[in-house]
């Protein structure tokens, strides 16, 4: 566990979530901003910096932390919209290198975690209570 501004961090949660979840949220935020949709990147930036403060507020497991990360982004694109984001210029080599953000995932990494999450996805469910 590492600390961003005196909050604990799990650095490996942090980034199994960023790899599953990153282009689904940049999608999800191109598709709720219409013409606004070129701020997605800078908005998907801003919403894994509070995914990164608030980590440890995520009750609930990986599979379903997509729900709570686009509330924070929802949260991210009101402070974009409203202009309340503070303008700061960061070096995020730093950050990475102080071992607080995670470093980008290679692409073979990302495209096995998609390919793991479309496997996921077209198994049958299994019912409650009922082991696979």
């Amino acid at each position: 566990m590492l600390d961003i501004d005196g909050t604990p961090v799990d650095r490996d949660r942090l980034s199994l979530l960023y790899v599953i979840y990153n282009a689904r949220l940049v999608r999800h935020l191109r598709a709720r901003l219409g013409a606004r949709w070129p701020a997605a990147e800078d908005i998907a930036q801003d919403t894994w910096v509070l995914v990164a403060r608030r980590l440890t507020e995520c009750r609930v497991t990986d599979n379903y932390a997509f729900a709570w990360i686009t509330e924070l982004a929802r949260t991210a694109t009101l402070a974009h919209m409203r202009g309340t984001r503070r303008e700061r210029v960061t070096d995020f080599a730093d950050f990475e290198a102080s071992g607080l953000l995670p470093s980008a995932p290679a692409a073979e990494d990302e495209a096995l975690a998609n390919t793991v999450i479309l496997a996921m996805l077209d198994e049958e469910p299994t019912p409650l209570g009922a082991a696979a």
